[in-house]
């Protein structure tokens, strides 16, 4: 039995790397169109700031999370600390895009190493009669993160200039190091030698590359590179199935709490980027908000999901997920619907009325959906559980914000021929969120007709 103590030491330092990488997402989003303006750039341009960071993690999850159960969590989390905080460094000292996204890649190593491991950690540590409420104090952490950011980036980018928002996670990084170092717990290590998928891994890497940039050019999608993309991704599930230690545990599949999961979180967290990554370009460039102010606007998602998530992770022990989980799909397509009725006018009440209803639909989702994974599957497996989760959160994220932008790009740039700039702007915004709410309908449909799938768990 684990003791107290140790377990609530173990989930602050985890809440410590999940602050600061969240931070940093959140403070980005911020800065992005200062960025873009520094760098003259296009916000095409300037999103591989963010799909390049989370593209490197989508490829190296997986490998992290199955390393990790391999030769140990806890050692591949604590020097995933000292990876991000380096990569934060080279982040603040590039004076080009170029040289930006490359540091970006190397900063995204070690969140991956954090992020695939981290939950897994928590989730072994903790009874299952605590799970939920541990995951949601995680998932608390990640909306103080998210809130933190906005204004904290606003402050930063309009006193000083963009590079400071990645050189106040290096103080915060050293920390967590330190600490990961002395508290988290020495890790079980298997003794079979370790053995790396490198076919699986490069064909899983090439389908995501492609896919992201099939979804990332410039005039629209570009069919060509998104359906080789597809293709990858086929040839990756085809030698998955026959290499006797592959990177993709498919038998976990057969899992229907894990693979409704997956599924519904992937419609989540690619919904979510919309608001996320888009929201600041409108308030800047539409409502003349400054930095600081949108800045100030945004941080209303991330409050609601702080509030939220820990009470939906407490409800989520006592009553399972698929009742949440609904919830949360309803009120996010909601808010979708609520920031597709958004026009040029000044409506700030409109705006916080759809981030409020994201926030605290994106709050009760995430800690009881990843409970009820982590609860059905087996412990010695929960380091690749954890990866797998936080693989499909970040492919959405990454996937979303492509397609997204594109979208909006593709729509905009046809009505501009025939329609006022903010006539034209207004227009694809709008067509935009309500995608995104079709899609949350559909996570919610998905929620309903597989609730007799998720009302048990195995893990105890």
């Amino acid at each position: 039995m684990v003791k107290l103590e140790q377990k609530w030491q173990v989930l602050t330092v985890i809440c410590i790397g999940i602050f600061m990488s969240t931070l940093d997402g959140s403070i980005l989003n911020i800065a992005n169109p200062t960025i873009a303006n520094d760098m003259s750039v296009s916000m095409q341009e300037v999103q591989w700031v963010v799909t390049a960071y989370m593209l490197v993690i989508t490829a190296t999850l997986l490998f992290f999370g199955k390393l990790g159960d391999q030769k140990g969590s806890s050692q591949i989390y604590t020097y995933g600390f000292l990876i991000f905080t380096l990569g934060s460094l080279l982040c603040s000292l590039s004076s080009t895009l170029q040289l930006l996204v490359s540091a970006r890649i190397f900063q995204g190593v070690g969140a991956s190493m954090m992020m695939a491991t981290g939950i897994g950690i928590v989730s072994n540590i903790f009874p299952a009669q605590e799970r939920g409420k541990a995951l949601g104090i995680t998932g608390s952490i990640v909306g103080i993160g998210n809130l933190s950011g906005p204004s904290i980036g606003g402050i930063l980018v309009a006193k000083f200039s963009w590079p400071a928002i990645f050189l106040l996670n290096i103080p915060i990084g050293l920390a967590g190091f330190v600490l990961a170092s002395s508290f988290l717990p020495h890790d079980y290590r298997k003794e079979e030698r370790f053995k790396f998928d490198f076919w699986g891994n490069l064909l899983f890497a090439l389908a995501a590359t492609l896919l992201l940039f099939g979804l990332s050019q410039e005039q629209a999608v570009n069919s060509n590179l998104f359906v080789l993309g597809l293709i990858f991704l086929l040839l990756f599930y085809l030698v998955e199935r026959k290499n006797p230690c592959p990177l993709l545990d498919i038998g976990l599949f057969k899992v229907k709490t894990f693979t409704y999961g997956n599924i519904m979180s992937f419609a989540s967290y690619a919904t979510q980027t919309a608001a996320i990554f888009l929201m600041p370009f409108y308030m800047e460039k539409i409502l003349q908000l400054s930095p600081a102010a949108s800045g100030l606007m945004m941080t209303i998602t991330p409050v609601s999901m702080a509030i939220t998530a820990p009470l939906a992770g407490n409800l989520s022990d006592r009553m399972g997920a698929s009742r949440l989980t609904s919830f949360a799909f309803l009120l996010m397509s909601g808010g979708h619907f609520m920031l597709s009725t958004i026009n040029g006018h000044y409506d700030l009440l409109r705006i916080a009325t759809g981030l409020l209803l994201l926030g605290v639909g994106m709050g009760s989702f995430g800690s009881p959906n990843s409970s009820s994974i982590l609860g059905s599957i087996s412990r010695d497996k929960a380091g690749y559980a954890g990866g797998f989760i936080s693989t499909v959160r970040n492919f959405a994220f990454a996937l979303g914000i492509a397609a997204s932008v594109s979208i909006f790009t593709l729509l905009f740039n046809r009505n501009m021929q025939g329609l006022p700039y903010m006539t034209a702007y207004v227009f694809a915004n709008a067509w935009l969120y309500r995608i995104t709410a079709a899609i949350c309908l559909g996570g919610l449909l998905l929620s309903v007709l597989s609730k007799q799938h998720r009302q048990l768990t195995r893990n105890s």
